[in-house]
């Protein structure tokens, strides 16, 4: 028996417009989510993510954004 995802309300993202790539994000995580993807900017793994927002808390230019789930 395979136990299902957690589902939850909302998600983080990162803007890659946004992001300065400082690093702040991955150094904040405690969940090891953010990453930096085959483009080579910042990105979250939803699967790995707690939804703690510490990532959203430590960007200095508002780059992660929190979006609701459908």
């Amino acid at each position: 028996m395979t136990a299902e995802p957690k589902k939850f309300k909302f998600s983080f993202r990162i803007n890659a417009q946004a992001c300065m790539a400082c690093a702040a994000c991955e150094l904040e995580c405690r969940d090891e989510a953010v990453f930096i993807d085959d483009t080579v900017n910042y990105a979250i793994n939803q699967e790995n993510c707690k939804r703690c927002a510490r990532c959203q808390r430590a960007c200095p230019s508002g780059a992660v954004e929190k979006v609701m789930n459908a």
